[in-house]
């Protein structure tokens, strides 16, 4: 794992008064930091649906059969201690099925049983994430996806896969733009205050940092949702925006 920080620009937010006294001056500044870290582990889900079974146990051993096949292709991807492979059954209910073909609503069938499977899986090497991916698509291939034409049937969903950190590299990152942020401030504060030295001087607000958090690729930034498989991203970036205000005695010789 690589852990690198910096500062973004910087730049006042305001210079007036926030305060009903007109004796007390106020200014508010905004400081940003950055901090960027590699990937960690990838987040991958599989959802299994079966629709249409004149029974629950025909709609659960169909929905079974599809979900062990493909967990079966998940659980070699299991390499590291904190790989995770999960399966969890959703509903499993008498219920109608409908789709939209155009413009139009289609019914399936009314009332029949329907039967879930949800399969995820965290890995570490993310660069054997396309690999995983074809192995799934080529385990529920014969699945497919829902078909308006045919009444019984057992699909898979492929969900879009997510990148992350681990808590405590996420935690470490937060922080670390949180420090660069408040530095960005202050430095901000030393410059004003050189050009127009401020009287009685303090510090009266900090606001709650805001952090967000994106991915970078080949130095792009990107929205962290928008990632599409397979571009892995080079880097996940967070960054925190501080603000501070601080309170001063106005001069007539120096004014903002």
């Amino acid at each position: 794992m690589r852990l690198t920080t910096f500062l973004s620009c910087c730049y006042l937010l305001a210079g007036a008064s926030a305060f009903a006294d007109d004796t007390v001056g106020s200014i508010v500044l905004e400081g940003r930091g950055l901090a960027t870290s590699a990937p960690e582990f990838v987040y991958f889900s599989v959802k299994i649906t079966s629709i249409c079974y004149e029974s629950s146990q025909d709609a659960a051993a169909a929905n079974a059969e599809v979900a062990n096949r493909t967990l079966a292709v998940l659980n070699t991807f299991k390499k590291n201690e904190r790989d995770k492979l999960t399966a969890s059954g959703g509903a499993n209910i008498l219920q109608t099925e409908t789709t939209q073909i155009g413009l139009e609503s289609k019914t399936i069938c009314e009332l029949k049983w329907h039967a879930e499977n949800f399969l995820n899986i965290e890995i570490a090497n993310t660069k054997d994430l396309p690999d995983l991916q074809d192995q799934v698509l080529a385990t529920v291939n014969a699945a497919g996806q829902l078909d308006p034409s045919v009444v019984a049937q057992t699909f898979a969903e492929i969900g879009r896969p997510e990148f992350h950190l681990y808590p405590e590299t996420a935690k470490k990152l937060r922080e670390s733009a949180q420090v660069m942020a408040f530095d960005d401030a202050k430095t901000q504060l030393t410059g004003l205050n050189a050009k127009c030295p401020f009287s009685n001087l303090r510090l009266v607000k900090v606001s709650p940092s805001e952090y967000s958090y994106l991915y970078k690729i080949a130095g792009e930034r990107i929205p962290v949702h928008s990632t599409s498989t397979p571009v892995i991203p080079d880097e996940m970036e967070v960054q925190a925006i501080l603000r501070m205000e601080w309170a001063f005695n106005p001069s007539a010789s120096c004014q903002l």
